[in-house]
């Protein structure tokens, strides 16, 4: 069961942390199969953010491990990739889902969904931007086969599982524990489960 000292985030809601440079959040997939969208924006200029384009570039990979760098629009390193518990890859090949995606799927207007949770998080720290980059996606499970067919598949990561994220600059880091309860995404259950963090100090 998850710690009292940890922070909640609701399954398919979404939630800030402003970082200085050296803190860092552990993030805990308390269940196991909820996927979680991430971003990052400097805090010094919210133009330049966690780019999983030029992350992928820089890294030569697909897939980030523990111990990478990620990347910004900018190639500045933004954040550590410091722990990863699960082994398992993170997408960071599909974009976030949106109103959109969900009125594809026939569903009923107003279905929460990881763009809008990405606004609402900012706002609540008091920061208003129009654009949404492409998450890097904690825990989703996007096989690739035959160098270019993809597939949906359940997350195979633990209750418990967690990742550290270290802030190499001034940041804001931007999670939504995403909503889709139409694919499996979050698991065969396809419902969405809360995850949990805490921050933790400069080393």
């Amino acid at each position: 069961m998850p710690q009292s000292h940890l922070t909640e985030i609701a399954g398919g809601s979404g939630g800030a942390v402003v970082l200085t440079a050296g803190e860092a959040i552990r993030l805990v997939n308390s269940f196991g199969t909820q996927v979680v969208d991430t971003w990052a924006l400097n805090r010094r200029d919210i133009t330049e953010y966690l780019s999983v384009e030029h992350t992928r570039r820089m890294l030569f990979n697909l897939f980030p491990r523990q111990g990478d760098k990620l990347f910004s629009n900018r190639r500045t390193p933004m954040l550590l990739l410091e722990r990863d518990s699960s082994g398992v890859q993170h997408d960071m090949l599909l974009a976030c889902c949106d109103p959109w995606l969900y009125r594809h799927y026939g569903c009923a207007e107003g279905h929460a969904n990881c763009r809008d949770n990405f606004h609402a998080a900012l706002r609540d720290v008091g920061v208003e931007t129009a654009h949404v980059p492409n998450p890097l996606n904690l825990w989703m499970n996007i096989p690739v086969a035959e160098n270019s067919k993809l597939a949906i598949e359940p997350p195979v990561s633990r209750a418990g599982d967690f990742v550290v994220l270290r802030a190499l600059i001034d940041c804001i880091v931007i999670f939504s524990a995403c909503p889709m309860d139409v694919t499996p995404i979050n698991g065969p259950d396809c419902r969405p489960k809360p995850v949990h963090y805490e921050r933790l100090p400069a080393n």
